[in-house]
């Protein structure tokens, strides 16, 4: 992405809608109602590259052939190109086109977030104080179990209209599109949750904005127009749960949540059954990679892992205790 992986440069907006308009009647055939090429605000003068978004997997095609189907169609194969994962570079035209693949119930969501420059980076940070994160795969939960030491990402919804509603946006205005930058950075700003504190405290959005121009000119934007706003959130990241299980009770969310709850007291009352703490007291001589050595073949005594965890579970811990030290006494023999 930002049109710099083969020094090609940029290019005005007059060239630029030539380029687009071949890519999509080649695409229109090729993967019809299967790509979509993230917007723009309609003053933009020029542009580094064109991101194509792809679903290989819409139109039931392999994304390593359709990737050379693609070079091949449009006389890239002695071009330069780059392949890394779902992403494929090229030079179209002398001008860079990233070709995105991503699952057939991405399609719509990436398309929302990569639209309008960094403007989806703009309502992710909105979003992180309710416990959000918002980017490709739509809007997320973020699981946290009480150790700290695990999180999972549950998905909400993909519906942007929802996503901008829970976020008091103007959905209206953002499928109009913008004319200006400017226009992109005011509709953002708007929303009743939007606070300046992120871009004054974090460090990572300097080196984003180093990175991406747009980041930049935003920070230039809230200190240009004396943007101060705040929004205050009580307590913690937490205690937002119920409002967003209520706003989105169309979603599975609250089963997914009860999942990763039954799935964190499991996690629990294994450690608290098994665990190195316990066997240095049954075993005293046991410790470093000789207790991890022993642990590993303990549970090679079961078939798989969850035989194992359900061995546990299942087993009065004293029973647990004389069949460890039984098994140590056979090792050491």
């Amino acid at each position: 992405m930002g049109g710099k992986l083969f020094g090609l440069g940029r290019i005005e907006r007059a060239e630029y809608l030539v380029i687009e308009k071949k890519v999509i009647e080649y695409l229109d055939k090729k993967l019809p109602l299967a790509y979509r090429i993230p917007r723009y605000y309609a003053a933009k003068a020029d542009f580094g590259d064109m991101d194509v978004i792809v679903s290989a997997e819409q139109v039931g095609k392999d994304w390593h052939w359709l990737k050379q189907e693609i070079a091949k169609d449009l006389g890239l194969e002695n071009q330069q190109q780059k392949s890394v994962s779902n992403l494929f570079s090229t030079a179209y035209q002398n001008f860079q086109v990233d070709f995105f693949n991503v699952p057939a119930i991405h399609l719509e969501s990436t398309y929302n977030y990569l639209s309008f420059n960094d403007l989806g980076n703009l309502i992710g940070r909105i979003c992180k104080k309710f416990n959000l994160k918002y980017g490709e795969q739509g809007l997320l939960y973020v699981y946290r179990r009480e150790d700290g030491n695990y999180h999972k990402d549950l998905p909400i919804t993909t519906d942007f209209r929802r996503i901008c509603a829970f976020l008091g946006l103007k959905y209206e205005v953002w499928e109009s599109g913008f004319d200006k930058l400017e226009d992109i950075f005011q509709w953002a700003i708007e929303s009743p949750y939007f606070s300046v504190v992120p871009y004054l405290e974090a460090k990572s959005i300097e080196k984003r904005a180093k990175n991406r121009p747009t980041i930049a000119r935003f920070l230039d934007y809230l200190e240009s127009h004396n943007i101060t706003k705040t929004c205050h959130f009580e307590g913690d990241k937490q205690s937002y749960l119920p409002h967003i299980l209520s706003f989105f009770a169309e979603s599975d969310l609250a089963y997914q949540i009860a999942k990763e709850q039954a799935q964190e007291a499991r996690a629990s009352a294994l450690q608290t059954k098994f665990n190195g703490q316990y066997l240095m007291t049954l075993l005293p001589a046991l410790n470093g990679r000789a207790l991890g050595a022993f642990i590993v073949d303990f549970k090679a005594l079961f078939s798989n892992t969850e035989a194992f965890e359900a061995y546990i579970l299942d087993t009065p811990q004293e029973i647990i205790a004389q069949r460890i030290v039984d098994f140590y006494s056979k090792l050491s023999k």
